[in-house]
């Protein structure tokens, strides 16, 4: 039950730190895409050939991530808005980006948020917290109760309530496993980043 209540409070974190994200800071990190991440965020968005402007793809995004709490989609539309931020944080910790000690990620945040602006570093945090970091604890408390870090109230969204079934289907159980595999690709994908980068400040 714990494990159960610590995810949703997660999730939640992570709602609402990509809701106090601004549109501008959305588009910028979509233009900044290659064209084969742009393809793919487009169809995590749904909106893929539909040649979307950068209004139809704020508006995509929020949309996705709005609903996108159960299946998965907010933390992939997280995990894409934050990977620069995510690399830059990973190379600051140095050595001790696994597993960080307080001290080591406020000597590494301040200059994340100088290059990638507070809320986006914020989603960044959360999405890590979602990962289930080992220093997901030390990060909750920030976006809690620190002065300088901590989540504001975000902003009122109106969702349709999301309804559970009582038993569990074949194609139900299915489809939990395969959110369950990709949830594991996407964390093993995050770990390797972290070995490369780690690797490569070794051999520098």
């Amino acid at each position: 039950m714990n494990q159960v209540k610590n995810r949703l409070a997660a999730i939640s974190l992570l709602d609402r730190a990509i809701r106090l994200v601004d549109d501008a800071t959305i588009v910028a990190r979509y233009t900044a895409l290659d064209d084969e991440a742009k393809d793919g965020f487009q169809h995590l968005l749904g909106v893929k050939g539909q040649n979307p402007d950068d209004a139809a793809i704020v508006s995509a995004a929020r949309t996705a991530a709005a609903k996108g709490r159960i299946n998965g989609d907010l933390e992939r539309i997280a995990l894409v808005l934050t990977d620069a931020c995510l690399a830059d944080c990973i190379e600051a910790l140095g050595s001790a980006a696994d597993d960080p000690s307080e001290g080591q990620l406020r000597d590494a945040l301040p200059g994340v948020i100088d290059k990638h602006g507070l809320p986006l570093t914020r989603v960044m945090l959360a999405s890590v917290v979602c990962g289930e970091a080992v220093a997901s604890p030390i990060i909750i408390r920030f976006l809690k109760h620190d002065d300088d870090w901590k989540l504001p109230p975000a902003p009122t969204v109106t969702t349709a309530p999301v309804v559970l079934e009582k038993e569990d289907s074949p194609e139900r159980e299915a489809l939990k496993a395969e959110r369950k595999a990709r949830k594991a690709a996407e964390q093993e994908a995050a770990r390797r980043r972290r070995e490369q980068s780690a690797q490569a400040r070794r051999r520098g």
